[in-house]
């Protein structure tokens, strides 16, 4: 087991004893905190995987199709397949950083994390994101602004089908977004794991701190009670 993965298994177990109130800021309404960390902590690791399989299907196809000098039409449902795939993994994985950003916003608000700096860096991988996959669009004669959406993008896919020259240009940006996006969203995973413990700790030793504060208050009244009254 990987250091990311016994770590979402302890920030799970914290979760599980760390009662704080429910919030429908995130990616799952009525969560609480630490669920929401944990939920985030584990999409991120799940998409970075999904794009590194998606990489190496790229650049398998990739490959056949420089020894080809062209990708043939039979081939093309599996690059079509694949960009599909592609496009709504970029369009999830900006979700998670807006998810993210306001779990952070939250967790700031309740407990006073300075959350700032982090949730300004999720807004900036966000832009590095964007800006990278248009130079990426642009350097393969396609124009970035036919890709705005999700379903622009799947409309300039299914263009692109209809020629030999579109079909090679649409797998060169997918397999150069893909092994792009492999490396962002590695990164993005380290940021929010570094990130999410913090938040963790943080509402541990509040949630600590208020249950030694109840247990003083419960032996207090204990106390009283048994003295009782003559």
């Amino acid at each position: 087991m990987n250091a990311f993965k016994q770590s979402i298994l302890a920030l799970a177990a914290m979760s599980a004893i760390a009662m704080v109130p429910a919030h429908a800021t995130g990616m799952i309404a009525g969560a609480t905190f630490p669920e929401q960390i944990v939920q985030e902590l584990t999409a991120v690791e799940q998409y970075a995987t999904q794009a590194q399989q998606l990489q190496a299907q790229f650049q398998q196809v990739y490959n056949q199709a420089l020894s080809l000098e062209s990708l043939p039409t039979q081939m093309w449902p599996n690059v079509s397949g694949n960009l599909q795939q592609l496009i709504h993994l970029i369009g999830s994985a900006q979700g998670l950083t807006y998810a993210t950003q306001n779990t952070a916003a939250g967790v700031q608000q309740q407990y006073g994390v300075n959350g700032q700096s982090y949730q300004a860096n999720l807004s900036q991988w966000n832009g590095n994101l964007t800006s990278q996959i248009q130079q990426a669009l642009n350097q393969y004669g396609l124009q970035a602004q036919d890709f705005q959406t999700q379903q622009q993008a799947l409309n300039q896919v299914e263009n692109a089908s209809q020629s030999a020259a579109g079909r090679m240009q649409v797998l060169q940006a997918g397999n150069q977004i893909s092994g792009m996006l492999v490396n962002q969203l590695q990164g993005l995973q380290q940021t929010m794991m570094t990130n999410g413990q913090v938040e963790m700790n943080a509402i541990g030793a509040n949630n600590a701190a208020k249950l030694q504060q109840n247990q003083i208050n419960q032996q207090f009244l204990d106390g009283s009670t048994g003295a009782g009254f003559y």
